[in-house]
């Protein structure tokens, strides 16, 4: 009982804190909880919270403001970067950063360049993005915890470790069935 207790008070903090910058701190904490019910070890859940830490580090030290624009997922030692950036020399130096950082065996741009998002957008990403965690959650269980939605602009980002193919196929499905989904950029890393 006090297992799904605890599974239960960490998916709440992830779903409350994964958009913010302390959510950084407070999901990369949480990763090694739920090492358990997740398709890595407990080394690579580790390794992969050491990344994601001396990623909000680095990007905090920035004086670019990235720390705020860009955000990161780690797994297996790949780094998905996502966000919106005023220009080409900020989104590579968050990618040189990431780089620089031990451990780390690939990086995913997905940083956009253009102007930042208004209220209205961010507010229609969030609950799209809440939708996508909450449907997931439905359909596979709590597995969806190691995974991570990001939504820009109506296009979801989502990485994670599927156990088989099946799984990977059945979140991008789930995905598509959520409205204000208009892209799927699938960064989902199959075990098998």
């Amino acid at each position: 009982m006090y297992r799904y207790f605890s599974i239960i008070v960490i998916l709440g903090l992830f779903f409350l804190c994964a958009c913010s910058p302390m959510g950084a701190i407070v999901t990369t904490t949480s990763a090694g909880a739920v090492v358990a019910e997740s398709d890595r070890t407990v080394g690579e859940a580790v390794d992969d919270a050491a990344i994601k830490i001396k990623i909000v580090e680095k990007f905090a030290k920035s004086k670019s403001g990235i720390f705020l624009d860009i955000n990161s997922s780690v797994r297996l030692g790949t780094v998905l970067l996502t966000g919106i950036v005023e220009t080409q020399e900020i989104r590579i130096e968050a990618i040189r950063l990431v780089w620089e950082i031990s451990g780390v065996k690939e990086v995913i741009n997905e940083i956009e360049i253009g102007n930042k998002q208004n209220i209205k957008q961010y507010t229609q990403d969030l609950w799209v993005s809440s939708r996508v965690r909450g449907k997931t959650l439905n359909e596979i269980g709590l597995d969806i915890i190691t995974y991570n939605f990001e939504t820009i602009n109506g296009k979801v980002f989502v990485m994670g470790v599927a156990s088989n193919l099946e799984e990977s196929e059945k979140i991008i499905k789930v995905i598509k069935t959520v409205r204000g989904v208009k892209e799927i950029s699938n960064h989902i890393i199959v075990r098998n």
